[in-house]
């Protein structure tokens, strides 16, 4: 009988096979109904949002705290906040800058921080086991930074050489361009130069830290391989003795969003090509509560290889190695971008191309077998994410920073899986145009500048991007 047992079993896996057509691509399983891990909130008494996610899979810890405000906060001195976070981990009241690398670098850790548009996030990631001496890393770096004159002049110097190399990426400055006609006075159309730099001191970043490091205007994710009941005493005793205060309110410029068909030239002589944005304003990110389904609408049209953009400009007419679309969302405004680069002998056509896949996606209803191809590209992505302990951390902040429904990620994937053909068009009609829409190139003005004429007014811009009259 034992013998006989594997012929048994092989007999039975052949039966239960043989009805399957291998030839056929299996349909894909539905969305998840939740794919998005449950957490613990606690507010400490300063005013410390916590946030838990236990995940046991390593024996690893993720913690990433996040400052509201961050570059929108620059008043005047446009890249204050970035020298702020640049040199959290350069040095507190009890460590200089090598003594608190060398004890990071020891831990087998990290530890680092960023300035965006709306925040500063300091995060830090390393074994569970030395969870003790990486947290205290973590709250001198926050609450202690020293913002030593040395550190900051080396910070200050890079900077400036970064400035200056800029000012001949033509990515760099399309990028800065695009910012400026889209946000013009707001703080998100502003941008970091030398002569900001040039004018911000070190009192500028103990003030800002002082102003804007406060526990009631900040958040704390944890994601690993812990227990909230474990862990949350130990952010008590280590961000605890963190003084809440009275944080200002800053009053910015509004946003004016861009009406009729506009084009911003950035004169770089002797560029053999020409680097395009086919942009407009579009939602903050409050405001998207449809970013689920506008993320399948977008990938049609430029998510990579298989989206429209990428199949007209370069497959069918070689204009460019590549075309992509995306939106970008901001606490406050956010923009859609479509970009390209191409030779300067096919800069106007290409942005024709461009202006006609959108028109393309706003009037003809898009076939089944492309669209699922797109919602089964996003679903397998957006899970695929959850894997990464800082994506799951930045998520469970975004909740809280801008005020999204509280199951916002928990329905992400359902949602995406039922987008339709209407829901795409209706979506592309609501935030594209190829009318109230500004084009944004830099190149040569003298190779490009004529025929982009023919499709709109040409406002001609040097490299400092300032209107060349």
């Amino acid at each position: 009988m034992r013998r006989l047992l594997p012929l048994i079993l092989s007999t039975l896996v052949l039966s239960a096979n043989a009805d399957i057509d291998r030839t056929k691509k299996p349909e894909p399983g539905p969305a998840p109904e939740a794919a998005f891990p449950d957490y613990v909130t606690k507010v400490l008494p300063n005013g410390l949002k916590v946030f838990v996610i236990e995940d046991d899979r390593k024996p690893t810890i993720t913690m990433r705290l996040v400052i509201k405000g961050g570059d929108v906060n620059d008043a005047d001195k446009h890249g204050t906040a970035g020298f702020v976070a640049s040199l959290l981990n350069r040095g507190t009241t009890t460590r200089d800058a090598l003594t608190f690398a060398k004890a990071v670098d020891s831990l087998g850790a990290t530890l680092e921080a960023g300035s965006g548009a709306d925040a500063i996030s300091v995060s830090t990631s390393g074994l569970t086991k030395i969870t003790g001496p990486l947290l205290d890393l973590f709250a001198d770096a926050v609450m202690h930074p020293v913002f030593a004159q040395e550190e900051f002049a080396k910070a200050q110097k890079r900077t400036f050489s970064a400035l200056t190399a800029q000012k001949k990426e033509p990515h760099s400055l399309v990028g800065k361009l695009m910012n400026a006609t889209l946000f013009g006075e707001h703080p998100y159309g502003k941008f970091t130069t030398p002569e900001s730099v040039k004018a911000i001191t070190r009192d500028d970043l103990v003030k800002f830290h002082a102003t804007w490091f406060a526990p009631n205007n900040a958040s704390l994710a944890i994601v690993g391989d812990v227990k909230a009941a474990d862990i949350l005493p130990k952010i008590e005793k280590a961000l605890g003795g963190w003084e809440k205060k009275d944080v200002p309110m800053v009053k910015k410029a509004a946003v004016k969003p861009i009406t009729g068909l506009t084009i911003h030239l950035l004169d770089l002589p002797g560029s053999v090509q020409s680097n395009v944005i086919v942009c407009r304003n579009a939602p903050s990110r409050a405001q998207a509560t449809d970013l689920p389904e506008v993320n399948v609408m977008n990938s049609i049209l430029g998510g990579g290889f298989s989206g429209r953009l990428f199949q007209n400009l370069r497959e069918k007419h070689g204009y460019t190695y590549g075309s992509s679309s995306a939106f970008g969302y901001n606490k406050e405004a956010g923009y859609f971008q479509a970009t390209a680069e191409t030779r300067n002998d096919v800069t106007a056509p290409a942005i024709n191309e461009i202006l006609g896949e959108l028109t393309r996606l706003m009037t003809e209803p898009v076939a089944e077998p492309e669209l699922e191809l797109q919602r089964q590209y996003n679903i397998g992505n957006y899970l695929l994410s959850l894997e990464n302990a800082g994506r799951v951390a930045s998520r469970v902040q975004d909740i809280e920073l801008y005020g999204l429904a509280p199951d916002f990620y928990k329905t992400y994937a359902k949602r995406m899986a039922a987008v339709t053909p209407a829901t795409v068009k209706e979506l592309a009609t609501k935030y594209l145009s190829a009318k109230d829409t500004a084009i944004v190139v830099v190149g040569d003005a003298k190779q490009v500048r004529e025929s982009l004429a023919k499709i709109g007014k040409v406002v001609l811009y040097d490299t400092d991007l300032k209107v060349v009259k």
